[in-house]
């Protein structure tokens, strides 16, 4: 079915939405007093004791509530000796997707698209390895993650530090194996939110950037977010922190150009409480309509099969709508919310539709240790937001700092452990204990494989997991590389002429 005339000419919301829509500060605090301020005191206590037990360099949040101002504030500083308020940019990371869905949606709604249309249509040589999979590639199958396309394979560009542009990775997808039937399960991938971009590229003959730019940011005056990391930049962007044992050190994080559609936008806590506060309007905005109400609907509607997850420690039961997950939310049986993270920040976004709230947390930090319950933190804090909005206390876990305690003791226990173990297979009379110690140490590669953690993947999600692993597998393998290396000095002597 078509969805290209959806109607614009719908109800706007009520005035008190959008007279907070016009109050939203240029500064990082709001100043209109709440009534709930028992509420807005406890999360901004909650908020700041998370903040200080993990050590946190900064966070942002924003809280909307119907017929209330929006509450934005910052917590710490920026890693530059600045503090954090509410018009400080950070990286989203992908909830850039619900972005490239509303400038979809937009292109449905002008009847230049239809959800229900294959890929094909609109990108002739559009291929995967499966020739006949990739002729039922719907833009609907994109938009809710169930093309069939890998996590893994959405994983790639990143990993590989790619320098191919959003046409080039589309276009590059032609070997590529399918991981699942088209249209059968969800899967996430960040090679789906690539391919809309190709398309809005394609059809509007725009680049994605520029769209986002006219369509979105300019409209809801949202004037510290970014497509450009170095525009950003100039703007104050945030230094972002990856945690070494628990501490935030400074990181330089980047992405790859063609992954501008799926995770590049760079925004504010207030610009992205003028982004919801727009969807919890269902479109409306101060001097007129960025969608139809039912546009709005669609985008935030589920469309792919019941999954589960595991988010930064946290459990999740979700269906995907288009651009953003469907379920339950902390203390919210019903939510709308995203996740955008790299191991060095981590930003959410949550819609409660009923009643109509929304919450923001951009964290300029991170950790991806896969590991116990080391980063709970990043996910507690807007559901713990979200808890206190209902009343509900939020959730209780261990801040960064004990959440790593085992881990460090783990790893100073491991090193110490290999490094006595070296020491005892060195001795003579050990004959085959550098062997086994080698073998030993196959084995840890071998299981480090076995649950996904390659190299690559543990070098750019946890660096000192893959650090310790690294000097643990050196110390069991250099009693074999000494004896051996002694083997052969000796063989030369012999064989040395007199």
């Amino acid at each position: 079915m078509s969805e290209g005339h959806a109607s614009r000419c719908v109800h706007g919301p009520s005035i008190a939405w959008l007279a907070a829509f016009l109050a939203l500060p240029a500064s990082g605090q709001s100043p209109v007093p709440t009534p709930d301020a028992g509420t807005i005191e406890r999360i901004d206590a909650f908020v700041a004791r998370e903040v200080i037990d993990s050590g946190l360099p900064g966070v942002a949040i924003a809280v909307l509530r119907e017929d209330h101002a929006p509450h934005v504030r910052g917590f710490g500083h920026d890693g530059k000796g600045r503090a954090i308020t509410g018009d400080t940019p950070f990286p989203i990371g992908s909830l850039t997707k619900s972005f490239t869905a509303l400038l979809i949606r937009q292109e449905i709604e002008a009847g230049r698209l239809d959800a229900d249309a294959p890929v094909q249509r609109y990108l002739p040589w559009f291929r995967v390895a499966d020739a006949e999979a990739s002729s039922r590639i719907t833009l609907r199958h994109l938009l809710n993650q169930t093309s069939g396309l890998s996590r893994a394979d959405g994983m790639a560009p990143l990993l590989q530090h790619s320098e191919a542009g959003i046409s080039d990775l589309a276009r590059g997808l032609g070997t590529v194996r399918l991981n699942r039937p088209v249209g059968g399960q969800f899967e996430y991938s960040n090679l789906n939110y690539v391919l809309l971009g190709e398309i809005l590229q394609t059809v509007t003959d725009q680049p994605w950037d520029l769209l986002i730019r006219e369509r979105i940011l300019k409209p809801l005056a949202m004037t510290h977010s970014h497509t450009d990391h170095d525009a950003a930049r100039r703007d104050g962007m945030t230094q972002l922190h990856r945690a070494w044992f628990g501490i935030p050190v400074a990181h330089a994080t980047g992405l790859p150009p063609g992954f501008a559609p799926t995770g590049s936008l760079v925004a504010s806590a207030n610009d992205l409480a003028r982004y919801l506060q727009m969807l919890l309007a269902d479109g409306e905005m101060p001097g007129g309509r960025l969608l139809s109400a039912q546009g709005v609907r669609q985008l935030l509607a589920p469309g792919s099969p019941t999954a589960t997850t595991a988010l930064l420690s946290t459990d999740f039961r979700f269906r995907y709508g288009e651009g953003w997950f469907v379920g339950p939310f902390g203390a919210a049986s019903d939510a709308r919310w995203h996740l955008g993270n790299l191991a060095s920040f981590a930003a959410w976004m949550v819609l409660l539709p009923d009643p109509r709230q929304a919450v923001v947390v951009l964290i300029n930090a991170n950790s991806e240790l896969p590991l116990g319950y080391v980063n709970t933190v990043m996910s507690r804090l807007p559901i713990g937001i979200v808890n206190l909005l209902h009343g509900q206390p939020p959730p209780a876990g261990p801040s960064l700092r004990s959440g790593y305690m085992a881990f460090n003791g783990g790893s100073a226990l491991a090193t110490t452990l290999s490094l006595a173990l070296a020491w005892w297979a060195s001795r003579p009379r050990r004959r085959w204990a550098p062997l086994m110690l080698t073998i030993g140490a196959a084995g840890l590669i071998g299981g480090a494989y076995a649950t996904g953690m390659t190299p690559t993947l543990l070098a750019a999600f946890a660096p000192d997991l893959a650090a310790v692993l690294a000097i643990v597998l050196v110390l069991l393998c250099l009693p074999l590389f000494l004896r051996m290396g002694g083997r052969l000095r000796h063989a030369r002597i012999r064989t040395a002429p007199s």
